[in-house]
């Protein structure tokens, strides 16, 4: 399923690729879930590995124009976090992958 276009209501994109994530178990279910990098940690760390890492998009087969252009959308409003929250996170506590 790694590259299907999908379509996802009420999203800024047009459409969105299926792609892969290490931290999703393949015994639970299809395997398939919303990815939310505005403020999910986790999803903003996978999305930006997959943009910057052409290793791990080869390891996958992921095209680079699956994720190059895609940036988080806001979507929440944490207090004294913002509406960025993942990503915030991610660069204070300078996390890598």
């Amino acid at each position: 399923m790694i590259g299907c276009k999908l379509k996802a209501p009420l999203a800024q994109y047009d459409f969105v690729y299926a792609l892969p994530m290490e931290t999703i178990s393949m015994a639970k279910g299809t395997g398939v879930v919303t990815s939310v990098p505005s403020d999910s940690p986790d999803d903003w760390a996978a999305l930006k590995d997959l943009q910057e890492k052409e290793g791990k998009r080869q390891y996958y087969g992921v095209n680079e124009e699956w994720v190059a252009n895609f940036k988080p959308v806001a979507i929440i409003d944490i207090p004294d976090l913002g509406n960025m929250a993942a990503v915030k996170l991610v660069e204070e506590l300078g996390i890598k992958s």
